[in-house]
């Protein structure tokens, strides 16, 4: 009875992230992040300052042969958006500060107005928690 009980639970649980359009995908993707999908790409929260989280997310479009357009700062430095394309996608990584040690980053991979590759956002965002 005991064990019905918790699948129930379980179940129950997880049907509401996955409505809620943001679940749990991997935890552990580096330096202690744990990346989600959103229903436009994934997030995370990084154990880096702004601008740490920020160089690393230069170094992930490099890698991912995404080619840089722009760049953006407000907030004094507590808000930071890069910008850049790869093929059809246009892709863009917004982080926020959160504390001196912690940066919310989502990355967003849009194909056009209503289609997004989440899975693309992931992998990008898995290259900044390294």
């Amino acid at each position: 009875m005991s064990q019905s009980r918790a699948l129930l639970a379980l179940t129950l649980a997880a049907t509401v992230l996955a409505s809620s359009g943001c679940f749990l995908v991997a935890a552990g993707a580096g330096a202690g992040a744990a990346v989600a999908y959103t229903n436009r790409g994934a997030t995370a929260q990084l154990p880096l300052s702004v601008d740490a989280a920020f160089e690393k997310a230069v170094a992930a479009f490099g890698a991912n042969g995404i080619s840089e357009t722009g760049r953006a700062t407000e907030n004094q430095g507590a808000l930071r958006t890069l910008t850049g394309t790869r093929g059809d996608l246009e892709v863009t990584a917004e982080l926020k500060r959160e504390s001196d040690r912690v940066t919310a980053v989502e990355v967003i991979a849009k194909k056009n107005v209503v289609d997004y590759d989440r899975d693309f956002a992931k992998r990008v965002l898995e290259e900044m928690a390294k």
